[in-house]
């Protein structure tokens, strides 16, 4: 009877164990959807103009958010881009602790042969919710980390 009984919960097991293997985590992106966060996110793009759709709407390919200190306070950080244009459309952006306020950094780089090898020498930077100097630096470590940004 025992052998029936684990028998019959290992499929159980499985199917748990499998959901929570293929659960995907919550991206950047999706922060900007939830409740507690979109009115920051909303906020951060008011009075702006031209600001792309991917961007506003956070419809942009994301990666897990981390959680960040900077100057003592605590922050929610991370990254998108757009669908597509990951190379040259990249958005670096940050919430409160609180979930209140948020700030971003739109990074889009010129397209041109030479972007691959200096893509900093063709890029354009456009700040938004008027981040402070530990903010900036902040955003700005995340985009020099990228193995790929010369």
């Amino acid at each position: 009877m025992k052998k029936l009984g684990r028998f019959l919960l290992f499929p159980l097991f499985i199917s748990i164990t499998y959901a929570a293997f293929t659960a995907e985590a919550v991206t950047f992106a999706d922060l900007a959807s939830q409740l507690s966060y979109r009115t920051a996110w909303r906020n951060l793009f008011k009075g702006e103009k031209h600001v792309p759709a991917w961007v506003r709407l956070a419809r942009g390919k994301s990666s897990p958010y981390s959680s960040v200190l900077i100057a003592g306070k605590n922050y929610v950080s991370g990254e998108m881009c757009k669908p597509h244009h990951c190379g040259s459309h990249r958005f670096y952006g940050i919430f409160s602790e609180d979930q209140k306020q948020a700030w971003g950094l739109l990074v889009t780089i010129k397209n041109t042969v030479d972007a691959i090898q200096n893509p900093s020498r063709y890029a354009t930077y456009r700040w938004f919710g008027k981040p402070d100097d530990s903010i900036k630096a902040h955003l700005m470590g995340q985009l020099r980390a990228d193995p790929n940004w010369k």
